[in-house]
């Protein structure tokens, strides 16, 4: 059998997805758990869904400030969805302080050091930084990630930063810019320094600040409070 990890705001949205009444979203999303479960042959699970209490949105006032609209359009009844998931699915939390994301890696790296199968279970192609198995609940499509493509993956993010959460990164760098940064790095220790000098090649004295800024929105966590950082003389030895 097979431990699933899931995002729980991801199923939350599918179940509130065209539901007039939160009787109609519990009952869609019960069915959701139900052939998620089912497809990626797991009993047991966890699942983590966002509290009220988030660090990016202290660290920078515009995180996630492109989804005012969609905030606005969510049925009077969404808290009370929440909470329902939680309180009657046992493996469900709200996270504290952090996102679901977060909780997600955390356990995988808690499971994967326990030695036991798992299998992390959202639509966020952020999550795509952890390597194992992987389950996309719309299309029911499981996939795998390599350990080498998560970590040149989550250096690209943190040179692109993130739209849809509203995160700069770099000034203009798309998805092949940052390829073309990183292609001749092999080494996490290679990536991480062709992160420095763009930074550094796009903000000059103000790169360090920048990147600091950009990875700890970026960072999903490995362990609790598992904040992005890079000591600055290994910045520096990387720039020159």
């Amino acid at each position: 059998m097979t431990y699933a990890i899931i995002d729980g705001d991801v199923l939350l949205y599918m179940a509130m997805w065209q539901s007039e009444t939160i009787d109609d979203a519990t009952s869609k999303f019960d069915e959701i758990m139900n052939d998620m479960l089912s497809c990626t042959f797991s009993k047991d699970y966890v699942m983590a869904i966002g509290g009220h209490s988030n660090f990016r949105s202290t660290l920078f006032n515009n995180y996630k400030g492109n989804r005012k609209r969609a905030k606005d359009t969510r049925p009077d009844w969404f808290l009370d969805l929440k909470s329902w998931i939680v309180n009657n699915y046992e493996g469900a939390i709200f996270t504290d302080n952090c996102e679901a994301d977060d909780m997600v890696r955390v356990w995988a790296n808690e499971l994967d050091a326990a030695g036991i199968n798992r299998v992390v279970i959202s639509i966020d192609k952020d999550l795509d930084c952890i390597g194992g198995n992987h389950f996309n609940p719309r299309t029911r499509q499981l996939y795998q990630i390599e350990p080498d493509y998560a970590e040149r993956f989550y250096w690209e993010q943190i040179l692109t930063g993130d739209a849809t959460d509203n995160i700069p990164g770099i000034y203009r760098c798309g998805p092949i810019k940052a390829k073309k940064i990183l292609s001749n790095a092999i080494t996490s220790d290679e990536l991480k320094a062709a992160v420095c000098r763009a930074y550094h090649d796009e903000y000059g004295e103000e790169g360090y600040d920048y990147l600091l800024t950009n990875g700890r929105l970026i960072h999903i966590w490995r362990t609790i409070n598992d904040h992005f950082k890079i000591k600055k003389e290994v910045y520096e030895a990387a720039i020159g």
